[in-house]
């Protein structure tokens, strides 16, 4: 599920980077766990303050907030995997296009207790557009590092392994799929969108 933002990819210039963190949530209480990257994306320092939902929603721009909450509500109907483009803003007003992977896994009961996830900063690889130029873009026509980036952080997030270690996993059924690495990423991403990740991962 991709939030209807006028974003557009463009490919990272070399020098660029993706600041990327991780989050937990515990859905009862609204307490978060943040790795340090999150913090930094947020213009913060890890221990800095106390990570909420609250806190993590105040943040969102005030035009996507609408759109992250619904999917959020959607994955915790029953669980499940989604994936969306929005914007954030930090501590010192800087606006952020960040990717946001989420999974949301259910109890027996239909009930959803924590919900995990993966954030990466793609600033550098968007610029204002269409909403239909960045459907194109998602599909394969440009942004091939910014492609890799957001499924690396996919497959941290459902995995629970490192940046190096997820970068190996793609590069892996790369080479066994005989498929160009950025066209992995690529069908991975896609699956985010539609809640059919972990399905995809299971196949590497």
């Amino acid at each position: 599920m991709w939030s209807k933002l006028d974003t557009y990819l463009y490919p990272l210039q070399p020098s660029a980077e993706c600041p990327s963190g991780t989050f937990k949530v515990h859905v009862p209480s609204g307490k978060m766990e943040w790795s340090e990257g999150m913090y930094g994306i947020h213009g913060l320092k890890q221990g800095e303050v106390v990570p909420t939902f609250e806190l993590f929603m105040a943040h969102k721009h005030p035009l996507d907030r609408e759109a992250v909450l619904a999917l959020w509500a959607d994955l915790l109907k029953g669980g499940g995997q989604g994936a969306l483009l929005h914007r954030v803003i930090d501590v010192r007003g800087k606006e952020r296009r960040v990717f946001s992977a989420i999974q949301a896994v259910a109890e027996p009961s239909g009930q959803v207790d924590y919900v995990r996830g993966f954030m990466v900063d793609v600033t550098q690889s968007l610029r204002i557009e269409s909403q239909h130029a960045a459907e194109e873009a998602i599909e394969g026509a440009y942004g091939h590092k910014a492609l890799i980036e957001q499924a690396k952080g996919i497959v941290m997030a459902l995995q629970g392994v490192d940046g190096p270690a997820a970068f190996q996993l793609l590069a892996t059924r790369s080479q066994h799929a005989n498929t160009k690495l950025h066209i992995v990423a690529e069908e991975l991403v896609n699956a985010a969108a539609n809640g059919k990740a972990a399905e995809v991962l299971a196949g590497y």
